[in-house]
């Protein structure tokens, strides 16, 4: 609009002289100069506004959201397909000291989720949280008798829903689903998509910037022996951007590193299940403990608390109240007590 008035005003037009009177001030090329100044400045805030709510859709209020079991063990499943997508994911230990996530998704559509894999019993207690339908393919035994108890809504390994990316017929790390495929069976089925639990988690109209907080530029995340994650913040876009055991974590179809708004980090305690041939795992997701909630490069201490397995966890500062979200993805690590944490 500047360089406009500037152009007519230059020209001598009558229709700048119009704008000159109604508006008493002739505006000069300084004035002109220090508003593109400012326009840019706005320019610059909405860019790095748009790169840390790329992908983002506020989660909708009464719907219900989708969440669905991803591997994570190996250089098989890379890249995984859709975790760029999701509001949230969580990441929890598994047997062997591998990892796997449970993106949860809201009003989202990825061409490409997965791969796809098998159910663990604690992953349901965050699930339920959501009042999330439940996609995987197979599950635990403890899985397998959670799921009917608790009269959870899931999708396991229905035909028509899932696809294999390769030819391979022992490669158990190739399947994949899309949200196209997976609404389709729930509408077949009649799913409801519709809640009445309240969301597990706030979102702030303002920036959440931790003022009292601690520097939290750099995060480490050891989880056994085979299995890390870290995360490198950007200041300029202010986002952390997430790495695989000290490798940048690509997403598979836009080819791009996967990053986060906020980090929840939960301290758990996980155990062997007793008799279990695999090495399964238990993890105490009910009771108390402790965490971290790191956002726009600082970290508070925090406490989390969860009723039952199916009541929400609630995340608190030191100060009792319950903390607020940055608009954007959040990753919430379920990390062991006795895990290697570093945040710098």
């Amino acid at each position: 609009m500047f360089l406009i008035l500037l152009f007519l005003y230059a020209c001598g037009s009558d229709e700048a002289s119009n704008v000159e009177i109604a508006n008493d001030e002739t505006p000069t090329p300084l004035v002109v100069e220090e508003n593109l100044e400012e326009l840019e400045e706005e320019e610059e805030e909405l860019e790095e506004i748009d790169f840390s709510l790329q992908n983002f859709k506020m989660p909708s209020k009464g719907t219900r959201p989708y969440a669905v079991m991803i591997d994570n063990a190996g250089p098989r499943v890379l890249p995984q397909g859709g975790l760029n997508l999701a509001q949230i994911v969580y990441e929890v230990i598994v047997e062997g000291g591998e990892t796997r996530f449970m993106p949860v998704f809201w009003d989202q559509e990825p061409s490409m989720i997965g791969p796809v894999r098998s159910s663990r019993h604690y992953f349901l207690d965050y699930s339920m949280e959501h009042d999330a339908i439940y996609v995987h393919i197979g599950w635990s035994p403890m899985a397998q008798s959670d799921i009917p108890r608790f009269g959870i809504n899931n999708i396991n390994g229905a035909a028509g829903v899932f696809w294999d990316i390769t030819d391979d017929p022992y490669n158990w790390q190739d399947s994949y689903t899309s949200m196209e495929k997976v609404k389709n069976y729930v509408e077949k089925v009649g799913f409801k998509t519709t809640t009445e639990k309240q969301p597990v988690f706030l979102y702030s109209d303002q920036p959440v910037l931790l003022e009292n907080g601690e520097k939290a530029e750099k995060i480490n995340l050891k989880y056994s022996w085979v299995m890390s994650a870290s995360y490198k913040y950007d200041a300029e876009k202010g986002v952390y951007f997430r790495f695989r055991k000290d490798e940048p974590h690509m997403e598979r179809v836009s080819e791009e590193q996967l990053f986060a708004k906020n980090i929840i980090i939960q301290l758990v305690r996980n155990y062997s299940i007793k008799d279990d041939y695999a090495g399964r795992q238990e993890v105490n997701t009910v009771g108390s403990g402790s965490g971290y909630y790191i956002t726009n490069g600082k970290y508070i201490e925090i406490t989390w608390s969860k009723a039952s397995r199916t009541e929400k966890t609630e995340y608190l500062d030191k100060e009792g109240n319950k903390i607020l979200l940055n608009p954007g993805q959040t990753w919430i690590q379920i990390f062991p007590t006795n895990g290697s944490l570093e945040i710098e």
